[in-house]
């Protein structure tokens, strides 16, 4: 390098190095030291919250069903019944080895007689997603969606439903049935369980079906294992009414078409009572069924001879389902707090102060998080606290902007599903002490008028996962739309207090 090169280059880092004012070092000499050039805040937003008191929600399509009661203080004691639609799983069946048709061609009657009947419906449980789902002989499986006391004994009626379950209503769109339907209650038939003093508890061990015996073999096939159902409640029914119902109407019309088989046998309704404690059970209907067990008579081993072998047949309940709800000794007076509670219960709706949107946006305040906080009322003994509360769009029922970006939002387990933005309930003393919904992501799109500042719902939720929306009736018999995980549980909370937080950042 000549000495005009060397010359010219310390110039250039002379002047490089003079652009850098004493402010800029002064600027990263206070962030060294701890002293930004912006603030962080944090202020209580404005909210409206207003309670919400259903006088009948949607019930069928619900995906699960209860059965049962359950009391918790101020809530009274909810009970609940299940209605549901009765199906062929084929039209036309045959009972026997022979069709109708040829025992009347023939003159030759198989005798086909009910010997068992009973209604079958399986808890939840950790396989109750896989369809594929198979179970072992003698083995215990975790119940889910049990309420109160598990080892509470009582009785179950099934009655005839005299009333036809349509699926579509008189304007010509899909019906909607609500939980306090007088049409069903007014129109149920006698009891179709073989005893009704009969009583019943839960029992968490599959269930084991034998295979029947052929006469026509040395082996005692009833000692073989047929297969194995989850864990449920097998109730017992009446074998004369299923051999007038069904048996007997073997070949006829009643039994050749589908839609005129539930007109026929339009369904039944399921309801217990005479609880020792309560129980509340969320059942699995879509796999329910009633099985019925028939003997008759058959050709042996030649053709002078007659033998009589068992049969199952077996009806679907994976129609239209419906639950009836009952509230008693509700005491909801304090006008101070806010209740929240599930199946036909309370609901709460908040609106956020457009003043503080448009302070946000006025100041250019970067909001950092934005927290709902529910205090729960310690003063309440609850039987056992909802793990869960599910915010959404009480306008169009969408979930908020904050459920789509949780990064916690594809776990297996609705349980460790969605936990930033609807977190668990926090405890303190092991009791609950509040909720923390974050919307921190709603407010930015409202500070950025991306989307209306509409009221925001809260429910109690079984299921942070289940989206599926339903409606609920107010007093005045307007609609509302309501997740139907709020719907499959008993379970309520008393808010004593909410704040909306906001964090934010502001620069000096």
């Amino acid at each position: 390098m000549n000495n005009i090169q060397k010359i010219l280059f310390f110039a250039t880092i002379v002047t490089l190095f003079g652009a850098c004012s004493s402010n800029d070092f002064n600027e990263i000499d206070g962030g060294l030291l701890k002293n930004p050039n912006f603030d962080t805040n944090v202020f209580t937003a404005t909210i409206q919250v207003s309670q919400v008191k259903e006088s009948a929600v949607q019930t069928n399509g619900l995906g699960g069903y209860l059965l049962g009661q359950y009391s918790q203080v101020p809530f009274g004691t909810k009970s609940a019944t299940i209605v549901a639609q009765v199906t062929l799983p084929a039209v036309n069946p045959t009972f026997g080895s022979k069709t109708q048709a040829s025992e009347n061609s023939e003159n030759k009657s198989e005798n086909e007689t009910v010997t068992e009947a009973y209604l079958y419906i399986p808890f939840f449980n950790a396989n109750s997603s896989n369809s594929n789902a198979s179970y072992s002989q003698n083995v215990e499986y975790t119940l889910d969606s049990i309420y109160g006391n598990r080892d509470a004994s009582f009785q179950v009626n099934v009655r005839e439903l005299n009333y036809f379950l349509s699926d579509i209503d008189t304007d010509l769109n899909a019906k909607i049935y609500y939980s306090n339907d007088t049409n069903i209650t007014s129109n149920l038939g006698t009891s179709i369980v073989s005893n009704t003093t009969s009583t019943y508890t839960i029992s968490n061990k599959a269930i084991t079906r034998y295979q029947f015996d052929n006469p026509q073999t040395s082996e005692d096939e009833s000692k073989k294992v047929q297969d194995v159902l989850a864990p449920g409640l097998r109730i017992p029914l009446s074998t004369n009414f299923f051999q007038t119902k069904i048996i007997n109407k073997e070949g006829s019309s009643e039994l050749a078409n589908a839609n005129e088989f539930k007109k026929y046998f339009k369904g039944i309704s399921i309801s217990a009572s005479n609880f020792s404690k309560d129980l509340m059970m969320l059942l699995n209907m879509a796999n329910a069924k009633i099985e019925i067990v028939y003997s008759y008579e058959t050709s042996g081993t030649n053709s002078t001879t007659t033998e009589t072998r068992k049969n199952r047949y077996e009806l679907s309940l994976n129609g239209i389902t419906v639950n009836l709800f009952n509230n008693s000794g509700e005491s909801l007076t304090d006008s101070s707090k806010i209740y929240l509670s599930g199946a036909l219960g309370q609901t709460a709706s908040i609106t956020i102060s457009d003043t503080d949107i448009a302070h946000i946006k006025s100041q250019k305040l970067m909001v950092t998080d934005a927290s709902l906080l529910l205090y729960v009322d310690n003063s309440v003994s609850y039987t056992k606290e909802p793990e869960r509360l599910f915010i959404y769009n009480t306008q169009t029922g969408a979930v908020l902007v904050d459920y789509q970006y949780d990064p916690t939002s594809n776990a297996d387990s609705s349980t460790y599903s969605y936990l930033y933005h609807l977190g668990k309930l926090q405890k303190e003393n092991g009791k609950g002490a509040f909720y923390q919904l974050r919307i921190t992501n709603h407010i930015l799109n409202l500070v950025n008028e991306i989307g209306t500042n509409v009221p925001l719902g809260i429910v109690v939720a079984s299921n942070v996962k289940n989206t599926n929306l339903g409606a609920y009736l107010r007093n005045t018999n307007t609609k509302g739309k309501i997740p139907f995980s709020a719907v499959v549980t008993p379970l309520g909370t008393v808010i004593k207090d909410v704040k909306l937080r906001i964090s934010y950042t502001q620069p000096k």
